[in-house]
């Protein structure tokens, strides 16, 4: 308000008579002043004299005044965007300033991730005020190398989805994870620190009723934590949202977001236990279903994402068993009949003899036997108890992993797709990946299996594999670290090269192994830290793009 007058003033100002300031200036300096030219200048009694007054130039003090008002409104400005930036800062760089607290409820478990965040223009990110760190910080005990762990992270098992009517155990599976988040952020901040629970493939794939009730359960447990957090914070993240996160956090990740001049981005491919989010850039918008388009500075990005629902890595492995249920069983219905239902699996090895509940077995008795068709738990899983044996064989494995990518097989598709020459995963409506990538989660759980650094070609892991593969039961278990699910990389080492190479149709030249420390959970912590400096900011940084998402705007 005081710039507004002041510049009104200004400009009275400058309507001045310079005589008229002489003479307020002659008063000044000798006590009288000259009433005869006032009036004239007023044009009270201009009759009374034939004088007229001559224009006259600015005086230096004149000059100097304005000079001054000038002056004094800029410094008011300056003041003001001062003031603004210093209380921005001051906002976020205290101690108390923004974290996030973010749930990802994957198929497997939960996991836990704290992030602080702050604007720093200078974090090494190009152009991009926003500087993320993920807590716990320094150098850590490597808990995961110990138990063999590809991960260092907290987390519960099982999944959700293996939680459903079990209140109990969905409080053991996430307590834990709150009360670790609590020690990574200072007391006094809890209140202030937003908590989200997003729940992914695992929970996306149930019946409303149940994944309702375990939100509902969910939140009556997360809502009395110590942080902060909204019943619309506890939620089903659709697959699009979950690829869309993690092409955010890879790129922020390679420093690529709000660089100027705009650079090529990196397609992201997640793969999960359940699915696989695919990402990437396009030339020009798609317009369907998988488009999202966002500005990030003055970069426009057309993006498709999409996900794939059963190409996670405990998935196709429960499709192969699927398939070797199926052929079995349709050659003779005395298996009906059997007690337990063993099933000679190609990628397990020799000695292994564990049971199994294979979610996508289904009986051919339409009645439904209770021992195959009936739906039992067995480790936390639902689905068909069957007893899987170790009958290793190279080549009839190879097979069968190609077999779990081709979708023809898994749909209702009339006949097969010759996954040679036609990305084999994709429905007809999905568009064909392009570009650069970075295989993050899944990939990397593997190559890291095999002790393969990320330059190690698809050639590698398959090498890899045939020769754990030939190695006993009981010498492979031993053979490394414990940790979940070490019979099944006789196979994964087969599926994430034809998932690639055939599923996708993406070179091995296009592909790069990213590292463990990109999840799309930072993703999330980016948008929000958008979000809230959109709110609290001087500037709009956040800027809505389209219905689903936000792009950034800096």
């Amino acid at each position: 308000m005081r710039l507004s007058l002041s510049l009104q003033d200004l400009k009275s100002f400058s309507k001045l008579n310079t005589r008229e300031v002489n003479d307020l200036e002659y008063y000044r300096n000798y006590g009288h002043a000259e009433p005869l030219r006032s009036l004239q200048k007023e044009g009270v009694a201009s009759s009374f004299s034939k004088d007229k007054s001559s224009p006259t130039t600015p005086t230096k003090r004149e000059e100097c005044v304005r000079a001054t008002i000038g002056v004094i409104a800029l410094l008011f400005l300056f003041l003001l965007i001062l003031l603004c930036s210093v209380y921005l800062h001051t906002f976020l760089s205290r101690e108390a300033s923004q974290y996030y607290i973010i749930l990802d409820s994957g198929s497997t478990g939960t996991r836990v991730y704290v992030y602080k965040w702050s604007i720093d223009q200078n974090d090494g990110i190009q152009n991009f005020p926003i500087a993320l760190k993920s807590l716990p910080e320094g150098p850590q005990r490597n808990s995961s190398a110990q138990s063999g762990r590809a991960y260092r992270r907290m987390e519960t098992e099982p999944g959700f989805d293996k939680l459903v009517h079990n209140e109990s155990g969905l409080r053991g599976s996430l307590q834990p994870l709150l009360q670790w988040a609590e020690k990574q952020i200072p007391k006094h901040a809890h209140k202030g620190s937003s908590l989200f629970l997003y729940a992914t493939a695992g929970v996306r794939r149930l019946p409303s009723s149940d994944s309702e009730w375990l939100l509902e359960k969910a939140w009556t447990i997360v809502k009395n934590s110590s942080f902060l957090c909204r019943r619309d914070w506890v939620k089903i993240i659709s697959g699009m949202e979950e690829a869309y996160y993690g092409w955010i956090a890879l790129n922020y990740h390679m420093g690529l977001l709000g660089s100027l001049p705009a650079g090529k981005t990196y397609g992201s491919l997640d793969l999960g236990g359940s699915s696989l989010q695919v990402t990437f850039e396009t030339e020009t918008p798609i317009h369907d279903d998988t488009s999202i388009s966002l500005r990030i500075s003055s970069a426009s990005h057309h993006l498709s994402a999409y996900s794939l629902a059963g190409y996670g890595l405990n998935d196709a492995f429960d499709k192969s068993v699927a398939h070797l249920f199926r052929k079995l069983v349709g050659t003779s219905a005395d298996f009906i009949n059997k007690k337990k239902l063993q099933l000679k699996h190609p990628c397990l090895n020799t000695g292994y003899m564990e049971e199994y509940a294979c979610s996508r077995c289904t009986s051919v008795n339409q009645e439904g036997s209770p021992l195959i068709g009936g739906k039992t738990v067995s480790k936390g899983r639902t689905g068909t108890i069957v007893e899987l044996l170790g009958a290793p064989q190279w080549e009839e494995c190879s097979a069968l992993a190609k077999l779990t990518v081709d979708l023809s097989a898994w749909s209702n598709f009339s006949s097969g797709v010759d996954c040679e020459h036609k990305p084999c995963a994709l429905s007809d409506g999905l568009p064909h990946p392009r570009g650069k990538f970075y295989a993050m989660s899944g990939f990397y759980v593997v190559f890291r299996f095999f002790n393969l650094s990320s330059e190690a070609s698809l050639g590698d892991v398959l090498r890899k594999g045939q020769e754990f593969c030939g190695k006993t039961w009981q010498v492979a278990k031993n053979s490394v670290a414990p940790q979940p699910f070490i019979e099944q990389y006789c196979f994964r080492a087969p599926y994430v090269a034809s998932l690639l190479r055939n599923g996708l149709q993406i070179k091995d030249s296009q592909v790069i192994i990213g590292s463990g420390s990109i999840t799309w959970t930072l993703g999330v912590a980016i948008l929000e830290a958008g979000q809230t400096m959109s709110a609290i900011g001087c500037q709009d940084f956040l800027e809505d793009h389209f219905s689903h998402f936000s792009g950034i705007t800096v």
